[in-house]
C-alpha cells in the first residue's frame, strides 16, 4: 500500500464518519421537532395465511396444518351449533355435546396437507397418500389417537381463540387425568424392573 492510497482510505474513512454525524444530528433535530423519522408500513390483512407443520414420530411424515381465519373459524363453529332443549314443566336445560365431533370439524378445517403413506394392498408396495377430503376422514377415522391427539395439541396452541371455550376446572380435570396417567405409567415400570 502507497502513502497515497493510505491518505486516500483514511480521507475516505473521516467523510463517512462526518456524514454519519450529520446524519445523527438531522434525525436528532427531526425527532426533537416532533417530526417523524421512519415510515410504517401498512399490513396486509386479507392474506392472513399461517402455516405450521407437524412432524409425527417417525421424523420422515408430517401434517400440514393452518390458524384459522376467519371464515374457516365461523364454519368450524357454525357446525358445532348445539341443540339446547328446555323442558317447559322443570326449566331444565339438556344440551348435547358430542367433543369427539368437535375435534372432528377442528380437524377438518385446520389441517390443509400432509406427507403421507400407506401399503398398496394389492402391491405391498408403499405409496404417497394424495390430500384431500375423503383421505383426510379416513385418516381422521383410522389413525392413532395418540397421533391425532399430537395434532390436534398444535392446532389448539396455535389458535388461541379456542382456548375461550375452556375454564380452569376443564384444565384441572385434564391435570388430574394425566396424573391418574402418570401413574399408571410409573406402576408399569415398576412391574417390568421386576
Amino acid at each position: 500500500m502507497t502513502d497515497i492510497q493510505e491518505v486516500d482510505e483514511v480521507a475516505e474513512y473521516e467523510a463517512q464518519q462526518a456524514l454519519i454525524a450529520r446524519n445523527k444530528q438531522i434525525v436528532s433535530s427531526m425527532e426533537e421537532a416532533g417530526v417523524t423519522t421512519f415510515e410504517a408500513i401498512q399490513e396486509d390483512y386479507f392474506g392472513f395465511d399461517e402455516t405450521y407443520t407437524v412432524k409425527l414420530p417417525d421424523g420422515k411424515s408430517w401434517i400440514a396444518h393452518s390458524a384459522l381465519n376467519e371464515g374457516a373459524r365461523r364454519k368450524y363453529m357454525n357446525s358445532q351449533n348445539r341443540e339446547l332443549k328446555v323442558q317447559k314443566v322443570t326449566g331444565d336445560a339438556i344440551m348435547k355435546i358430542a367433543s369427539g365431533e368437535e375435534r372432528l370439524a377442528l380437524l377438518q378445517q385446520a389441517i390443509t396437507g400432509w406427507n403421507l403413506v400407506t401399503k398398496n394392498k394389492k402391491t405391498g408396495e408403499i405409496e404417497p397418500i394424495v390430500f384431500n377430503l375423503p383421505n383426510l376422514n379416513k385418516f381422521l377415522d383410522s389413525a392413532s389417537p395418540a397421533i391425532i391427539d399430537l395434532i390436534e395439541k398444535d392446532v389448539r396452541n396455535r389458535n388461541s381463540w379456542l382456548m375461550g371455550d375452556i375454564t380452569v376446572e376443564d384444565i384441572d380435570k385434564q391435570i388430574e387425568e394425566l396424573q391418574e396417567m402418570r401413574e399408571k405409567k410409573v406402576k408399569e415400570a415398576e412391574g417390568n424392573d421386576s
